[in-house]
């Protein structure tokens, strides 16, 4: 079974039932701009899927960006090569609408921009330090990457996760008997004790945040609808 496929199937295990988990193809707007190649793809249950290539789930998908929950690069090692294709495919990832009238009345989401959640994982990778050295080294010659396009979460099996610091979260490395701290928009905190439990918790734990959230949002589709029909017409 591939990596992908696992990673597929570990989600739908422990994913909240709101979640439509696929292997990826690409995300793409109501304008028609599409992502690079994405690993997996996390949407709610009311998005419409595109599976007749999918059927039986071994095959790839696609979906509106609105309406997704999170993606997943899925790397065998990362190494500085991988992690560059990985950071460029999430870069490419088309931005979220605005939320303007479509909120349930007396509800205010934050942060709306960040979505969909954004996870690299390899099953191997070079060291954690010298990674978040070459993170810093690519945002620094790519500084027109949106922050809320870069990666929420890394995650190096049995080694350590990389962590981006969005308002309201609070970290501390695990290692000394540091407070915990706010970090500052959009900072990268290398985690290395217990790095698969603390995983697989940041992303469950995103991943239910958002489906809840998402009940609260007006998703529409007609748009697109009407594209189909118009490029349709004689």
């Amino acid at each position: 079974m591939s990596r992908e496929r696992i990673y597929t199937e570990f989600l739908k295990l422990h994913a909240p039932s709101k979640c439509n988990i696929f292997l990826g193809g690409f995300l793409f707007d109501m304008s028609g701009a599409e992502s690079r190649q994405l690993d997996v793809i996390i949407t709610t249950d009311t998005t419409p899927r595109y599976n007749f290539h999918n059927r039986d789930g071994s095959g790839k998908s696609f979906s509106p960006v609105e309406g997704t929950l999170g993606v997943v690069s899925i790397k065998s090692t990362l190494n500085k090569a991988e992690m560059i294709d990985a950071l460029s495919g999430i870069a490419s990832i088309p931005p979220t609408e605005s939320l303007e009238g479509r909120l349930s009345i007396g509800i205010e989401l934050l942060n709306y921009d960040e979505w969909p959640y954004k996870i690299v994982y390899a099953s191997n990778g070079i060291s954690g330090e010298t990674l978040l050295q070459h993170l810093h080294d690519y945002y620094a010659e790519n500084p027109s990457v949106p922050i809320t396009r870069r990666p929420n979460l890394i995650h190096v099996a049995g080694k350590y996760i990389i962590l981006r610091a969005v308002p309201g979260v609070v970290v501390t490395s695990g290692v000394t008997d540091e407070e915990p701290r706010e970090l500052p928009m959009g900072t990268f905190k290398l985690i290395t004790k217990h790095p698969d439990i603390q995983g697989i918790l940041w992303v469950l734990n995103s991943l239910q945040q958002y489906a809840q959230a998402s009940n609260e949002i007006e998703f529409s589709y007609g748009e697109l609808i009407n594209k189909v029909i118009q490029a349709s017409a004689p």
